[in-house]
């Protein structure tokens, strides 16, 4: 394979999306081999349980590497964690054939988040068809979907990982320090720029005195994070539908579920849609239920069980199943800003 090719498709691969913007991946190429490398001690230490958080990113830069790929000619294949750091060893072969998807190859670098509200008209058919088209590729992953009124009750459970993360004193200071108040800070490190979060004042002003540990607990004690996390709650549930991607309980099934949000996601882009993936709380409710417990009141672990088991009875979740991820896919004007993406670190040997 060219070099360039080469180049190109981990180009692509980089574009995947990942928590707080972290790119927690770096490429090692010899030869025409692509070993792509975990890098989990960028992500958020409580909501990259077991770094499943890190995994999901990796299934997404996978699908792209596959989308990409294809697009030149290729057909990657992928040998999942052939050692310790590696979430996969690629080779590539001529693709047999054309690619119905080489389009796609060009949505990746449009493909980003949109924390806006979105128009709660429900999707044509036809687009929900084409979107949700190769879910049955990913047999590991079971896709639930909803619609109308069961949306809403999806927001309000999401949405309580705001309230936690401003009220609880560790996750707190983890939050704010994730956000990134200039844009430029977005070419240093990783982190959230504040314009991605739709926060212009007076709402960014309200995010900047949050960061004071002792001004969010007085707005905790006036029940203003908790108007905060409504009015939150009110932004998830404006879709035309909302999913969520349902596993068995098993850490490579996370790399699974990111390629097939992944290949949802460009495929919403592709029909002119928005989409925001919501992991936040699914990540806060493993932590919680099966990891440092200690970090949680017992009144937030409470809440957090609460909220996850409804969420459970909407998606049809069964036993021995866990929410991987959960989305929402409508129609709405472009986002404020997006998230730069950092250039990829490549190590050619």
């Amino acid at each position: 394979m060219d070099k360039g090719v080469i180049t190109k498709i981990i180009e692509a691969a980089n574009h995947a999306p990942s928590g707080g913007n972290s790119q927690p991946w770096k490429f090692v190429v010899k030869h025409d081999t692509i070993q792509v490398v975990m890098l989990p001690e960028k992500e958020h230490p409580v909501l990259n349980f077991r770094n499943r958080g890190t995994y999901v990113a990796h299934g997404a830069l996978l699908e792209n590497i596959n989308v990409a790929s294809r697009s030149f000619g290729y057909e990657a294949a992928f040998n999942l964690f052939p050692e310790p750091h590696v979430s996969a060893k690629v080779t590539f072969q001529p693709l047999a054939g054309g690619d119905n998807n080489a389009d796609l190859y060009n949505i990746i670098s449009e493909r980003h988040s949109n924390r806006k509200p979105y128009k709660i008209d429900l999707l044509p058919d036809n687009t929900k068809k084409f979107i949700f088209h190769e879910a049955e590729k990913f047999p590991q992953c079971r896709l639930s979907i909803v619609e109308r009124e069961f949306i809403r009750s999806v927001a309000e459970s999401t949405a309580l990982d705001i309230r936690i993360n401003l009220e609880n004193k560790y996750l707190h200071e983890l939050f704010f320090k994730e956000i990134l108040w200039k844009e430029e800070d977005q070419h240093q490190r990783p982190g959230l720029y504040i314009k991605t979060m739709e926060a212009v004042p007076p709402k960014s002003s309200v995010m900047w005195l949050l960061g004071n540990w002792k001004a969010a607990q007085l707005f905790s004690k006036m029940k203003l994070t908790q108007k905060i996390t409504e009015e939150n709650a009110k932004t998830l549930a404006s879709a035309g539908v909302c999913g969520a991607i349902v596993v068995v309980n098993d850490d490579l099934n996370f790399i699974h579920a990111g390629r097939l949000i992944e290949n949802i996601w460009l495929r919403a882009t592709k029909s002119g849609l928005s989409f925001q993936l919501v992991a936040g709380f699914v990540f806060l409710w493993q932590q919680a239920h099966f990891g440092e417990k200690h970090l949680f009141s017992g009144a937030e672990s409470k809440e957090i069980s609460e909220a996850y088991e409804h969420l459970r009875d909407v998606f049809g979740v069964k036993d021995g199943e866990i929410i991987a991820a959960t989305f929402r896919i409508g129609e709405a004007s472009p986002p404020l800003a997006v998230s730069y993406k950092r250039p990829p670190e490549i190590e050619w040997v």
